[in-house]
């Protein structure tokens, strides 16, 4: 617990330090550079009575579900223009605003260990198999989904996302790890990483912790690497990729 507690403290003191130092301008460059397509679009949804708010673009059969960090939010995806990328390439992208984030009920029935079980199935797509992208405190959501239900994991992108205190020897998911190289996230996390039996790791140059909104290159990398890992066209070429 103390261990855990000091792993928090950690992730915590990161997402304060962007906040009060330069978060805004990371967003706000990445922001400014967006143009919109009109294929994103705003919903609402009941979660076992509690709203939750999301994007959504594409109506592709293969879904990717983007958790968002906590110095952000679902509209923080948009800007970076994966989802359009996504829904251009017959993918369904959707991005959840987390529990207290936007419209979305701070409250929520299942807590983080079933957030995410609960919200794909008020999609009907229980049964579905998913790409999870997580940034941040976002892997607080997206590990448990994958510790109860690898079997519904097509794969998994971690920008430097939460992983769990208790992990099994060996997880069959693939992983596509990455990390920002000013990040100390990045040493913090090479023991757990060795739990993820398929995976590769991809550091940005000269990138926060927040590697995906260094500048608009990275954004686009960022873009172009879940594009090559869920199996779309794309600029560069991940050497691995999910399992659909």
């Amino acid at each position: 617990k103390a261990k855990m507690r000091r792993r928090i403290a950690l992730l915590f003191g990161i997402v304060l330090s962007y906040a009060s130092s330069g978060k805004s301008d990371l967003e706000a460059i990445v922001k400014g550079a967006y143009k919109d397509r009109g294929l994103v679009t705003r919903k609402t949804i009941e979660v076992k009575g509690h709203g939750v708010e999301f994007l959504e673009a594409g109506h592709g059969s293969r879904v990717v579900l983007f958790c968002h960090g906590a110095a952000f939010s679902m509209n923080t995806w948009q800007w970076v223009g994966v989802l359009d990328a996504l829904a251009l390439a017959n993918f369904r992208a959707i991005a959840v605003n987390l529990p207290g984030y936007g419209f979305s009920s701070k409250t929520q029935a299942g807590g983080k260990d079933h957030f995410l079980y609960d919200f794909i199935d008020a999609l009907r797509l229980t049964g579905t198999k998913v790409c999870l992208i997580a940034a941040s405190m976002g892997g607080t959501y997206a590990m448990p989904y994958i510790l109860q239900h690898q079997h519904l994991v097509a794969g998994y992108v971690t920008a430097a996302g939460l992983l769990s205190k208790d992990l099994p020897p060996s997880l069959n998911v693939h992983t596509l790890f990455i990390y920002g190289d000013q990040d100390p996230r990045l040493d913090a996390d090479s023991s757990a990483r060795t739990h993820f039996s398929n995976s590769q790791l991809t550091i940005f140059k000269d990138a926060p912790h927040p590697c995906y909104l260094r500048d608009l290159d990275a954004t686009n990398e960022f873009t172009a690497l879940v594009l090559s890992f869920v199996g779309a066209p794309s600029s560069i070429s991940t050497q691995i990729h999910a399992q659909w």
